[in-house]
């Protein structure tokens, strides 16, 4: 019997399906039609299925499997809570990321209750929960616990903090039929352990999102659960860098995904230090890394990108070649109109300047940092985040990206000026013009060597 693969991105503003034949390694055919509302998402599923299973002449002998991911209704929204800014906040934030979260905000020291309050205005899916090394800090985590203990029960709880607090917190939150408690996101200083948080991330995802936003129906059909697809984009990166036991893979990678409210920016690999005069400081980098900029986005963040754009000194000079006030009608418009598309060449044009200029913060903000010390024998090094430099490919997506006509210019990493930042240097550039990834992502959960086949005849490949 023949076996076919069906794989649905719903999305908040459009669903795209595409149909593979696994055992062929090929794309049959995509489709891309407008997300239904919540209580029509099934009539969506079904009449996009209908439509794309016509455009093929099958027999009764096929058998149909179906993957689903999920961005729709603002993605599963999270937000967190940690012990000090610069250590367990950011380990909480790169572990919801690395989950597929969207991050609403986050919180540092001790909880107030208009921060408590702030929390229930936001209704995040879920609220991540961390705060000291085990072994170390337990007073803020108990505070914070007993404030959340007022938190809606609608909202599910993650703790990952320091596990000698435990015992208590678990008294404290007894009440709460969905807390969840996991090992330690940061269990020693600088150590990242962020997988047992993405594991329960996609519990609650399945539990609470699947079954709240009305997915359910179209869930009865799948073959998989159904995964955030900021997952499934990762999961595609993952297999690009590392191929399977039969193909060769890139290696070390980065994927620029730029969106009308986020720039997202996904790198695969270790980055890090390169020579012995090198040393690593702060938190460790994970491997699969995943950082959203919500102020750098093409449409509903067009406002925001403008005002990064005058603080940042590298770009000034270029944002002199335009008429300010030209800029600021154009992203004030944009921000209004989030379906806008660009007709004229010089629309088109602050389209490309402000994709370059969302590509390049977000780039730099993603990177590690490396600065230089002095000693009497030598120079050391130190470096902070991830070293890029030897990351060889990177991957654009978005339909800025897709669309415009100079796509090389927008992906390319600008290291002119960049000496202290760890960009990729002289990278191919590959543009996933048919909005494969997250697809090929969900493909991968059983059929990898078909979804890296399909990705590597699929991926345009621009000239050097």
């Amino acid at each position: 019997m023949k076996k076919i693969v069906l794989l649905i991105d719903f999305g908040s503003t459009y669903t795209k399906l595409t149909l593979v034949d696994p055992s062929a390694m090929e794309v049959l055919h995509t489709a891309q039609i407008p997300t239904s509302s919540q209580d029509g998402l099934q009539l969506c599923y079904t009449e996009g299925k209908k439509a794309l299973l016509q455009t093929l002449k099958f027999s009764d002998q096929v058998k149909i499997e179906e993957y689903f991911c999920s961005s729709a209704w603002g993605g599963f929204k999270m937000i967190a809570i940690g012990l000090t800014e610069s250590l367990t906040l950011e380990a909480a934030k790169r572990a919801a990321l690395g989950a597929g979260s969207r991050i609403l905000q986050t919180f540092c020291y001790r909880l107030t209750l208009d921060q408590l309050e702030e929390i229930e205005q936001q209704k995040p899916d879920v609220v991540l929960l961390t705060g000291g090394c085990n072994g170390g800090n337990q007073e803020i985590i108990r505070h914070n616990a007993r404030l959340l203990t007022q938190l809606s029960t609608e909202i599910a709880l993650i703790v990952a903090g320091n596990e000698d607090s435990y015992g208590e917190l678990s008294k404290l939150l007894q009440d709460r039929n969905n807390t969840y408690f996991t090992e330690n996101v940061m269990p020693d200083v600088n150590k990242l352990n962020p997988i047992p948080v993405r594991k329960i991330a996609q519990k609650v995802f399945l539990e609470k999102i699947v079954h709240s936003k009305g997915i359910h129906q179209v869930a009865a059909h799948a073959s998989a659960p159904i995964i955030p697809t900021p997952k499934a984009v990762l999961a595609a990166a993952k297999l690009l860098k590392e191929g399977t036991q039969a193909s060769k893979g890139f290696g070390n990678l980065v994927v620029v995904d730029i969106g009308g409210a986020t720039t997202d920016i996904h790198s695969v690999g270790d980055g890090l230090p390169q020579a012995e005069n090198v040393y690593f400081e702060g938190l460790e980098e994970p491997y699969l890394k995943r950082t959203v900029e919500g102020d750098l986005g093409m449409r509903s963040s067009a406002v925001s990108l403008l005002r990064c754009i005058v603080e940042d000194s590298n770009r000034i000079r270029a944002l002199s070649s335009w008429k300010f006030t030209t800029l600021q009608a154009a992203c004030y418009y944009r921000c209004s109109h989030p379906t806008y598309v660009p007709k004229t060449r010089e629309e088109c044009l602050i389209d490309q300047f402000l994709a370059q200029s969302a590509t390049a913060i977000a780039l730099e903000r993603h990177a590690g940092k490396i600065r230089k010390e002095y000693t009497p024998n030598r120079t050391i090094y130190y470096q902070h985040g991830k070293d890029l430099r030897n990351f060889q490919t990177i991957i654009g997506t978005g339909g800025v990206i897709i669309h415009s006509q100079s796509p090389k210019k927008i992906v390319k990493p600008d290291i002119k000026g960049m000496s202290n930042t760890l960009l990729p240097v002289d990278p191919q550039i590959l543009i996933d013009q048919d909005y494969l990834l997250s697809a090929m992502g969900l493909l991968s959960q059983n059929y990898p060597e078909a979804a890296l086949n399909i990705l590597k005849k699929k991926l345009y490949r621009l000239n050097p």
